[in-house]
């Protein structure tokens, strides 16, 4: 039989391509030679040319043998147990009921390579999962803190899942939850570095929290006050000294209901509403040259005391120690 009368026989018996129909008995079902000459009345040696032809290999042996042995689908099941990120050779082995060196060859033999490529990685996995696992469990502890602070000065609060965060809402207002919780020194001083490169655009305000020793502090920042970036926090900053001291613990933001409903809170909203909730800060912004119904947010204040300026002086000192 030629190849051309065989590709005709393939095609009229199997509906299939003589290519496809090799590599599926060979690749798939592991079939040997004679077997495959077998089913299409040829000779061993015309398939091996055949086979050879297409660019494929003989039929891994070992799979079939360690399915006599193990039972049908033995292959599939090793295959499932190994490949779960939370198992490993001695699961295998367990499973099978031998010892785990024999687990090991088994591995190399079905995959083609030595366990430990596969162990680094579900190892760095399992890392990976702890730490999420970390994060997420102490955000929902500080978001529960929240929770309670909120509902103690009377506001009325839901908590929903929104692109992989919490999002808080309140009084029409969307927030959002950004945390440090250990201080970073600079100079003499120590700082809350809150980031917020991922924050979602569509929140009208970031609660920031700075948690140290166990003490909360929390900053009601609206959105677009926020930098794109991140901000340093210092808590026992004065109003003259930072642009964000004001929004210390300024739950006030968020007792009036929003008055735009539908969208994002704009920068002419949050200042009104800073000026219908603290009157007493509007005046201390008149008493500032700063232009009335402007809210200070830095512009105006001494550049000499700014963080800013506070590094720069900082890392001068650490060059030129004796200047």
């Amino acid at each position: 039989m030629t190849t051309t009368q065989l590709e005709t026989y393939v095609k009229d018996q199997f509906n299939m391509e003589l290519y496809e129909f090799i590599k599926h008995k060979v690749e798939v079902e592991n079939l040997y030679d004679y077997e495959l000459a077998t089913i299409l009345n040829v000779d061993r040696p015309f398939i091996g040319k055949l086979r050879k032809t297409f660019g494929m290999k003989k039929s891994a042996k070992f799979p079939r043998q360690f399915e006599r042995t193990y039972g049908p689908g033995a292959v599939e099941r090793l295959k499932k147990i190994i490949e779960n990120p939370d198992k490993s050779l001695a699961s295998v082995a367990r499973h099978f009921g031998f010892s785990r060196e024999y687990a090991r060859q088994v591995y190399k033999k079905v995959y083609g390579y030595p366990y430990t490529e596969a162990f680094k990685s579900k190892l760095q996995l399992r890392k990976r999962k702890m730490f999420a696992n970390r994060k997420n469990s102490k955000h929902l502890d500080l978001l529960i803190k929240v929770k309670e602070k909120m509902e103690s000065i009377g506001l009325t609060l839901h908590l929903r899942i929104q692109n992989h965060s919490f999002e808080i809402l309140t009084n029409d207002y969307k927030l959002l939850l950004r945390y440090a919780l250990t201080p970073v020194m600079i100079g003499q001083k120590e700082y809350f570095h809150i980031t917020t490169g991922a924050s979602p655009v569509d929140v009208d305000f970031i609660i920031c929290l700075c948690r140290n020793n166990g003490k909360s502090i929390h900053y009601i920042i609206p959105r677009h006050v926020m930098p794109k970036h991140g901000i340093y926090l210092l808590p026992e900053a004065r109003p003259a000294e930072s642009k964000y001291a004001r929004f210390k613990e300024a739950w006030h933001l968020l007792t009036q209901k929003k008055t735009h409903k539908g969208g994002v809170m704009t920068a002419k909203e949050s200042k009104q509403l800073f000026e219908e909730s603290d009157i007493s800060a509007v005046r201390s912004v008149k008493r500032s040259d700063v232009q009335p119904g402007r809210i200070n947010l830095g512009p105006h204040l001494n550049q000499k005391n700014s963080l800013s300026a506070r590094v720069k002086t900082e890392i001068d000192r650490r060059l030129h120690p004796c200047r």
